[in-house]
């Protein structure tokens, strides 16, 4: 349910201009401004691959809930439909919560060099005839990865080489068009990006975990950025200053900031409000550092999905 926007009493603020249920949109923060870099409506890749950086992750398309099961089996002709119809059921699927996308154990491919063909179900945006398909990863060199893939029904298998480059996280690739396509910007050219995704949520009950649909914020922890979260509803933004970050913890973890800067609204009150308790710091590579908050969860015309922030420059 929508509803009017709150106020937003404050000074300058940025409104994302993408809906988060829709979109995946990167941003870049500069002394005076911050600035959308890029924004990509859901489905457009099936599989990201490390690049830029050491490891050698393979993710699924975690804005739209992909899947995928090892079906221990390494013939690929050996996999069809029928194999699918029968794993459809089973507790084996896995999938990547982006933020633990540079922890290879948490990934639903961290075997993938084991040689067994996996089935990717692609996600929550394709047709169930469009959804399937399996994967086996062939080779990898210092520089590239080599696999192929083929929808679940069909026998013409492609082979596909992924070629490494300094300039991206990740590359990524699209069953839809057979290509590599442009998804993440230079990885010195977003700061962090806004996302759907399913992923783990920690219950009301602390230290427990469930899987839950979530709307949340990434950081490019990959470029050298780190954040420290406050919980402190004493500690006013306006009061920030940079004296204070040598008080504060800081963290590289991908999912630092994550979804839980909006309490979930109940049934009584389904309005998504921001906890005024949370505030984060940004450390800049440059060695700048900045403070964000969140103001709201609705644009000016109530519609659900597009967070205001304030975001400033530590002086």
């Amino acid at each position: 349910m929508d509803t009017v926007a709150l106020e937003r009493p404050f000074g300058e603020t940025f409104t994302a201009q993408h809906n988060i249920y829709n979109n995946i949109t990167f941003y870049k923060v500069y002394e005076n401004i911050t600035l959308e870099v890029s924004n990509h409506q859901l489905g457009q890749w099936d599989l990201l691959f490390q690049s830029a950086v050491k490891g050698d992750n393979v993710l699924l398309n975690y804005s739209i809930s992909a899947t995928a099961i090892n079906t221990n089996n390494k013939d690929f002709s050996q996999i069809t439909k029928s194999t699918a119809n029968k794993l459809i059921g089973s507790d084996d699927w896995r999938f990547n919560d982006p933020a633990y996308s540079n922890i290879t154990d948490s990934l639903a491919l961290k075997d993938w060099e084991n040689g067994d063909v996996y089935i990717l179900y692609r996600g929550t945006v394709f047709a169930a005839n469009e959804a399937y398909f399996k994967i086996q990863f062939i080779d990898k060199t210092l520089d590239s990865y080599i696999f192929k893939y083929a929808h679940i029904e069909d026998t013409e298998e492609k082979i596909v080489t992924i070629k490494r480059t300094e300039g991206l996280v990740n590359r990524a690739y699209s069953f839809e068009t057979n290509s590599i396509i442009g998804f993440e910007p230079n990885i010195n050219e977003w700061d962090f990006f806004f996302t759907p995704y399913y992923g783990w949520y920690e219950t009301l009950t602390a230290g427990e975990y469930s899987t839950y649909s979530l709307t949340g914020v990434m950081i490019n922890n990959e470029s050298g950025i780190e954040v420290a979260p406050i919980v402190d509803i004493n500690l006013d933004y306006n009061n920030i200053t940079l004296s204070m970050v040598g008080g504060f913890e800081f963290t590289s973890w991908k999912g630092v900031i994550g979804s839980r800067w909006k309490k979930i609204p109940d049934n009584t009150n389904p309005i998504y409000y921001m906890d005024e308790a949370k505030k984060y710091i940004f450390k800049m590579p440059d060695g700048n550092f900045y403070k964000l908050r969140f103001l709201d969860y609705y644009n000016l015309d109530g519609k659900k999905g597009f967070p205001t922030f304030e975001i400033a420059l530590l002086k």
